[in-house]
């Protein structure tokens, strides 16, 4: 009788919360970074857009203005997960690998590498390089890039980060994913179910099961345009404690002209748990779930202030939460700050869900019933 759940370790006095971005892109276009909102947007800048919905028209700001423009919104951790065939405004989306400038042999890393001139190797005058340090600004950075695996035949993104990866080269995913590992890194599935229409839930269940570096499932994408919660489900049912797998979330800001509809900046994010505020302290929460999801939509996702877990109940202090619903193999058993162990007996996990005014939500990681 009773839960096994990643909080095990979290002391909720001692223990700070930090928001945390784990997927962004080089700004496509001029962004400002003492704003905390969406921008630009193309009914401001007046920018026409291609077939596909896109622009990349005007000036961009370099990646380190994007970095600001988070931290200043209270972001603490931070990765600029830039796109392993996009170099300086320029896509080689559609280029054999042997055909790349050596500049996509590794990652954004540190954030001016991918600012330089690909012709001359020099950044463009344009560029504001200075006046950034991370480390002075109590902000963790993290080295990623959203890499391309080859899975199911059609080519799928994974987000490695803390390697030297920049380039997935056409690999089978599972063959890139044993990189990440061989260097020690973290990998994650961004928007997976944009791939819903050539992956099934048991190829995901085989995945998650050949290759423990894969720790986490974006679950929220920008302002919910790939919805993966019903995925997230049917894992956690199958698979089970023996396997865990870590639910994050992630804007996938490219700092690019959009319709007035298209928000993502600070609405999908990550919150870790760490005892310090530390590089190390940050891969390991993120390795061992220590951590829980917030999707703001339009509004503010509840923040939780301590989860008091017995054999008997789970408890959730979230004061501004309007309701908590209690999740087990994809279905609601109870609305109620706290779930006791006899509701959910016959479930392999159970997880909360803390809803705040409009659509906003705050997910927790599973808790797995004994």
């Amino acid at each position: 009788m009773g839960f096994t759940h990643p909080y095990e370790p979290v002391d909720w006095v001692e223990h700070s919360r930090h928001l945390t971005q784990l997927h962004t892109h080089q700004p496509r276009n001029t962004i400002r970074a003492d704003t905390n909102s969406h921008e630009p947007a193309i009914d401001v800048e007046r920018i026409p857009i291609d077939d596909l919905g896109k622009n990349n028209l005007s000036p961009a700001s370099p990646p380190a203005v994007l970095a600001r423009k988070y931290r200043n919104s209270g972001y603490t951790v931070f990765a600029l997960t830039e796109h392993e065939y996009y170099v300086d405004r320029t896509k080689y989306k559609d280029t054999a690998y042997e055909e790349l400038p050596d500049v996509l042999s590794r990652p954004s890393w540190p954030w001016t590498d991918r600012t330089d001139d690909v012709s001359t190797g020099k950044p463009p005058e344009s560029a504001d390089q200075t006046g950034f340090d991370p480390a002075q600004r109590d902000l963790v950075a993290l080295r990623g890039t959203e890499l391309r695996g080859r899975f199911q035949g059609t080519l799928q993104d994974v987000i490695g980060l803390e390697t030297d990866i920049g380039h997935g080269r056409q690999e089978a995913m599972g063959a890139l994913l044993d990189r990440i590992a061989d260097q020690d890194g973290i990998a994650l599935l961004p928007h997976p179910s944009k791939y819903r229409d050539t992956v099934s839930v048991g190829e995901y269940r085989s995945l998650f099961e050949s290759f423990d570096v894969l720790r986490g499932l974006e679950i929220f994408n920008a302002h919910d345009r790939y919805p993966s919660r019903t995925l997230w489900d049917r894992l956690l049912t199958e698979l089970g404690a023996d396997r865990p797998v870590w639910a994050v979330a992630g804007d996938d800001y490219h700092g690019r002209a959009r319709p007035s509809d298209g928000k993502r900046f600070d609405r999908s994010r990550l919150v870790l748990l760490l005892p310090e505020l530390t590089k190390e302290a940050a891969s390991d929460a993120l390795r061992h779930g220590r951590s829980y999801v917030q999707y703001n939509g339009d509004s503010h996702a509840p923040f939780i202030e301590s989860i008091q877990v017995t054999e008997r109940a789970i408890t959730i202090d979230a004061p501004a939460a309007t309701r908590i619903e209690w999740i087990a193999a994809g279905d609601t058993v109870t609305t109620a700050d706290t779930v006791v162990y006899e509701r959910v007996a016959d479930e392999p996990y159970v997880r909360a869900v803390i809803h705040g005014d409009g659509d906003a939500r705050t997910c927790t990681q599973p808790f797995y019933v004994e």
